[in-house]
């Protein structure tokens, strides 16, 4: 085994806050670990989101990139698998929310000036425990009216389309997006502006 190796596996039984630690530090090795280790799940999840392999590459590059320029900083709060599934879901927000300037998103949750806000805030989104998050959601959705909580969650869970939200139910365009956006004020509400878009944009 080379010097290198035994180095890298001399670390195998550190924990994640130990990691973060050495990471402070300027470890490289510990960072190499880190990528190594995470890089393909991040991929995979981007690249799914965003449809794009190319988008998606550069979305977890960024992260990384990000993870090593702010070292110094750094603070694990929870692990590194929260974070960084956390990062990559603001990666996606930020990266589709691009493409979303005049959708109902938008439309529905706030100006394009809010959406700018949004993005230009440094966000320590390490702080945020993801399960946590959708058990909150779900617990909002589920006091939804019935035809809101279905129409919602057709739309965000199972990626629907309006169009094909209403030759489902058998109701207009214009019902569908009616609930859609009472669900929405209601999250909206509950939650603040942030966590809808890192819940109803990931």
């Amino acid at each position: 085994m080379q010097l290198g190796e035994r180095k890298m596996a001399s670390y195998v039984t550190l924990s994640d806050q130990e990691l973060a630690d050495l990471l402070r530090n300027g470890n490289e090795t510990v960072f190499k670990i880190i990528y190594d280790r995470y890089w393909s799940k991040l991929y995979f999840v981007a690249s799914k989101k965003l449809n794009d392999p190319a988008e998606a590459e550069e979305a977890v590059q960024d992260i990384f990139l990000d993870l090593w320029k702010n070292r110094e900083s750094f603070r694990l709060k929870v692990n590194f698998e929260n974070y960084l599934a956390v990062a990559v879901k603001f990666q996606i927000i930020k990266r589709r929310a691009k493409r979303l300037r005049r959708s109902v998103i938008e439309q529905q949750l706030g100006t394009e000036a809010e959406l700018e806000h949004f993005q230009s805030q440094n966000y320590d989104w390490s702080q945020y425990d993801l399960d946590e998050l959708q058990k909150r959601l779900s617990n909002i959705v589920d006091m939804l009216p019935p035809k809101c909580k279905l129409v919602f969650n057709m739309s965000r869970d199972e990626n629907y389309t309006n169009k094909k939200i209403a030759a489902e139910l058998g109701i207009s365009e214009k019902a569908v997006e009616k609930h859609v956006t009472q669900a929405l004020k209601v999250l909206k509400s509950k939650l603040g502006l942030s966590l809808i878009f890192i819940l109803f944009l990931s």
